[in-house]
């Protein structure tokens, strides 16, 4: 197996101790600037029910809670490895009582509608086997109003990286407000985007009817 192949399979879904030890540290480095933009778009609030779709080693996900006073926040991750890296912080977390975290596939996982105030991810859209699928379960779980935030690379640059296109699908800024617009229908979606030390980082951020 080429290594691309192996690195993106590993991206995609970390496994064993490889994926526990070095794409966990390989996400928290690499991912650092994204997260940080993302956090600052995403606004959280004090009783904000908010969810996070891959989240990793739950980096992002304890510094949300944070923010939180009454609210909550909820990561769910279909990698088992990510997932055990992501409990070990929430038991260390001071705010670990905000924090819940489920092993899934979030397309297969159920969930109540009209209940979150804010959903996010980062970097994982490249996987998502079926974007409108996926997107529509979005829209359906957000609140009136609530606010979708997707931390994402353009494909323009993700090209140049040795990754496998057969497990990558890259989309453009164009793709992905197509995707939030027509097949998601989320309004006020704009693309923000902030050059970072290696790389451009882009946030889409809609708002459901």
């Amino acid at each position: 197996m080429k290594f691309s192949t192996f690195f993106s399979k590993q991206a995609r879904k970390p496994t064993g101790i490889f994926g526990r030890f070095y794409m966990s540290r390989i996400f928290e480095k690499g991912n650092s600037e994204l997260n940080a933009f993302v956090k600052e778009i995403l606004s959280a609030k004090g009783n904000d029910n908010i969810l996070e779709i891959g989240c990793g080693t739950g980096m992002l996900l304890t510094q949300i809670a944070d923010d939180l006073d009454d609210g909550f926040i909820e990561g769910i991750d279909f990698s088992q490895s990510m997932i055990s890296v992501a409990q070990k912080k929430k038991i260390s977390h001071t705010n670990g009582k905000k924090i819940v975290i489920r092993h899934g596939d979030f397309d297969e996982l159920k969930f109540e509608d009209n209940y979150y105030d804010k959903i996010f991810s980062v970097n994982t859209i490249y996987f998502w086997k079926d974007p409108i699928v996926t997107i529509s379960k979005i829209v359906d779980l957000l609140k009136p109003k609530g606010m979708l935030v997707l931390g994402f690379h353009d494909k323009s640059e993700m090209g140049k990286m040795n990754l496998d296109k057969g497990i990558f699908q890259f989309y453009s800024s164009r793709d992905i407000i197509k995707l939030l617009t027509t097949e998601g229908k989320l309004n006020d979606v704009e693309i923000i985007s902030r050059k970072g030390y290696r790389i451009i980082n882009y946030c889409a951020i809609g708002t459901k009817c």
